[in-house]
């Protein structure tokens, strides 16, 4: 199962490399990247914060960037050092060992795998309240509802097959009456009609497609059983245990909820900081970059954004969470969640 996740990982990754038609400039920036990875200590010292993202610099961070620019961050008396990530630099290990005070993982399976292993980090935050995994179909020939899966060609990756399988068992779904097409990220085989539909996720694929003129129907995974939080914001117990690092991890989560406000109510803006700023020399492409936060936005923001705020891990969300991760053979309980330092 570990060597699953970390395909799912690392090919989402290289999916995003695929959606920017820049691999080879995102190649280049890795020598930047690896140079710009925290390497002391991270005891926080008052007013200051490094997050590790799990990526590198893109609109998926875009509050954060905008939390620095805008100075969100500032107004809560914090500096904050955003350490890139990318290729073959993970996030958890930082953060356990206090090297950096907060990271960002994409998907939740990574903390709570770390945890499993001894590790004693917390997820203090979800920004994303609903998953983005999805079956992407095109326009004209959609599949709407699970059950129209059968008698379908599927496109399936290696990383996700196994996440396919439970959903389609979740929803009664015949695997028999399924045929499954092994193909990479790219969507190029739902574009040339060789397969009915591709697992994906809403804000990568559809977007590229539709940049290419080809319209796509999105059926979430989220809406049929299988939802679980995604890019999950974590700390260590250590920061929790010690007052000056709580209070500025608190700050932060503040600052972050005010930053990704912001981004969602201008998606071009935050789209500019993201490019200007953090992602100059990754050959981002800003129509691109404004359109996969559009097509993002509808998963940060949950039921309970109105009154608890975003980033809040309402109790269903997160038995969802536990549930679907049970379903793919991750262990978590009710521990590995805490709103404590969203609540004030």
């Amino acid at each position: 199962m570990t060597q699953i996740l970390l395909q799912q990982r690392g090919m989402s990754r290289r999916s995003f490399l695929r959606t920017t038609g820049r691999g080879a400039s995102v190649a280049a920036a890795g020598l930047w990247l690896a140079g710009c990875g925290a390497t002391g200590d991270g005891a926080a010292g008052e007013g200051r914060v490094s997050v590790k993202l799990g990526w590198i610099p893109n609109v998926e961070y875009s509050g954060i960037f905008v939390g620095v620019a805008d100075g969100f961050y500032a107004k809560q008396g914090l500096e904050v050092e955003v350490v890139p990530g990318g290729p073959n630099s993970p996030v958890t290990p930082l953060v356990t060992t206090n090297r950096v005070n907060a990271g960002i993982e994409a998907i939740p399976e990574n903390v709570a795998t770390a945890v499993a292993g001894g590790a004693k980090l917390k997820i203090v935050g979800a920004g994303l309240q609903k998953s983005p995994e999805c079956w992407i179909s095109l326009a004209d020939n959609p599949v709407r509802t699970p059950k129209d899966i059968e008698g379908r060609k599927l496109g399936i990756t290696l990383a996700g097959k196994n996440t396919a399988l439970v959903f389609m068992k979740k929803n009664g779904v015949d695997p028999d009456k399924v045929t499954l097409v092994p193909i990479q990220f790219d969507p190029a085989p739902l574009a040339a009609r060789e397969v009915d539909a591709i697992w994906g996720f809403a804000s990568n694929q559809p977007v590229a497609l539709g940049l290419r003129g080809i319209q796509t129907h999105v059926m979430p995974m989220a809406d049929y059983g299988f939802n679980r939080m995604q890019s999950v914001f974590f700390v260590s117990q250590a920061t929790l245990d010690d007052p000056t690092a709580r209070e500025n991890a608190r700050k932060f989560l503040a600052g972050s909820r005010q930053g990704w406000d912001a981004a969602l109510a201008s998606h071009q803006r935050a789209a500019e900081v993201t490019i200007q700023k953090y992602g100059k020399d990754l050959g981002l492409k800003l129509d691109e970059q404004v359109k996969t936060l559009s097509a993002m936005a509808p998963y940060v923001s949950g039921a309970d954004a109105a009154s608890k705020g975003l980033l809040w891990m309402p109790d269903t969300l997160i038995e969802e969470t536990i549930a679907s991760l049970g379903s793919i053979g991750i262990t978590a309980d009710r521990s590995l969640f805490t709103n404590e330092l969203l609540e004030g």
